[in-house]
């Protein structure tokens, strides 16, 4: 009987998962995971123990059906050939990753194995290579890149197939013990249970999706990083063509071409995508960079925005533009600080997505927002959170002030801060920097920057 493996990695579940499909297809199959300690040294410990208890829904569900979880203790680039040649394995199967380092670590192993290897792409909706522009490559914009990405017909989700286990292994490594379970449900399960809660609201997704005090995003961005549910899967119950959730699937569509921009140009992981930009003049004040880690810069709905981060391992969509510019534009801190602080904070820290998202609001990426397009904190704090709902939440010392105050408590007179208990310097800090000032000063460095990259 032929003999399988199915290395899990950002895929962990057994629905519409094409490794898992073609290895139990093939005869008897060991399902793995490789714990990388890189991985998890780079994790939060929040980020870890969702990992861990997402693992271990996925043996629970693997158990239920008669089978097991084989978890080994990496680098998988160091015991997995091994353990293949030792148990006799005749192919392994996997979905790929776009990050260089996953890309790496998978064609080391490749080439160190003599068994036939079978790749897919389980996490995407379409394939790198599969959506391009005339020129034979990935569109630089997104615009047309969604325009060619709606118009190709998408597989429908499959279930699970039958499974035919090997008999287990004896190397087995215990999963790490949780610090904090997770507080959101978990698995392929909890996953399915946050979308079938977002189908009932998603008709007022395009609305309220920018405003961080109402409860009208999907949840479901974690679920996608760590593969407990897959994106046909979602795509599936969402309809792409229904009109009330086109806002909804433009953003699938984001994720798909962040992945396709990586795939194909993996230098923008460490450089900026429009070269021109190599010649900013960035000042990375460490100093800077700790008050903003610690919700300190004075500017409430930046601060609540990193009290989201630090308590939650999440952050709301429109608030995370608002603190990566203000990170980069206003205190001229590298993007790449950035989207290595998010990437190591967030439930839902992609590679790609990250650095695509940190490059846009760099202005460095491709299809970026433009250099001169610099958030004000106040507006948008004004805009998006009008009554100061969401700063009330996560900056509570704040929540006597009125809906004008909140949003810039400085302007407030010493006899209302006296009255709300509020003294700034001591139980908030006074902002960190001036916009107008920042403004000026971020428009001089990147024209410079552009200036010397063009001559």
């Amino acid at each position: 009987m032929s003999i399988s493996v199915c290395w899990f990695r950002k895929d962990l579940r057994l629905s519409d998962n094409p490794a898992w499909k073609s290895a139990c297809n093939e005869g008897e199959v060991i399902p793995i995971f490789v714990i990388e300690p890189l991985l998890m040294a780079a994790s939060s410990q929040r980020k870890r123990d969702l990992l861990l208890a997402n693992l271990m829904s996925l043996q629970a569900e693997l158990e239920s059906i008669g089978g097991y979880l084989l978890t080994i203790n990496g680098p998988a680039k160091a015991v997995l050939p091994g353990l293949l040649k030792k148990w006799k394995v005749n192919a392994l199967h996997f979905n790929n990753d776009q990050s260089p380092a996953s890309k790496k670590r998978d064609e080391d192993i490749c080439t160190q194995v003599d068994i036939r290897i079978e790749r897919h792409w389980g996490n995407l909706l379409h394939a790198p290579g599969t959506v391009i522009a005339g020129s034979g490559t990935v569109h630089k914009v997104f615009t047309p890149f969604f325009k060619k990405w709606s118009s190709i017909d998408i597989i429908p989700a499959f279930k699970p197939p039958t499974a035919s286990f090997c008999p287990q292994p004896q190397e087995k490594d215990p999963l790490p013990e949780l610090v904090e379970t997770p507080s959101s449900p978990i698995g392929s399960r909890g996953a399915h249970q946050r979308l079938e809660a977002f189908l009932n609201k998603i008709s007022d997704y395009e609305i309220h999706r920018d405003f961080p005090s109402i409860n009208g995003t999907s949840l479901l961005s974690s679920a996608l990083h760590f593969g407990t549910i897959g994106p046909r899967e979602i795509l599936d119950y969402t309809n792409l063509r229904a009109e009330e959730s086109q806002a909804f699937v433009r953003q699938l569509a984001w994720r798909d071409w962040y992945a396709h921009l990586m795939d194909s140009s993996p230098s923008i992981v460490n450089s900026p995508a429009n070269p021109v930009y190599e010649n900013i003049q960035w000042r990375n004040d460490r100093n800077d960079f700790d008050r903003w880690v610690q919700g300190r810069t004075g500017y409430p709905i930046v601060d609540a925005g990193m009290r989201e981060l630090e308590e939650t391992g999440l952050m709301h969509n429109r608030v995370r533009m608002i603190c990566g510019s203000f990170l980069v534009k206003h205190l001229l801190i590298d993007w790449r600080w950035g989207e290595k602080y998010f990437r190591h904070m967030l439930l839902d820290g992609d590679t790609s997505q990250n650095v695509g998202n940190w490059q846009w609001v760099a202005g460095t990426g491709f299809d970026a927002a433009p250099y001169f397009r610099i958030f004000n904190p106040i507006r948008q704090s004004e805009k998006f959170d009008k009554d100061g709902n969401y700063i009330r939440k996560w900056l509570p010392q704040l929540s006597g002030l009125s809906s004008k105050e909140i949003h810039c408590p400085w302007i407030s007179t010493t006899e209302t801060l006296i009255q709300k208990r509020v003294e700034l310097g001591k139980d908030y800090p006074h902002p960190i920097i001036d916009h107008a000032f920042a403004r000026e000063r971020c428009l001089e460095v990147y024209k410079t920057a552009r200036t010397i990259g063009n001559q």
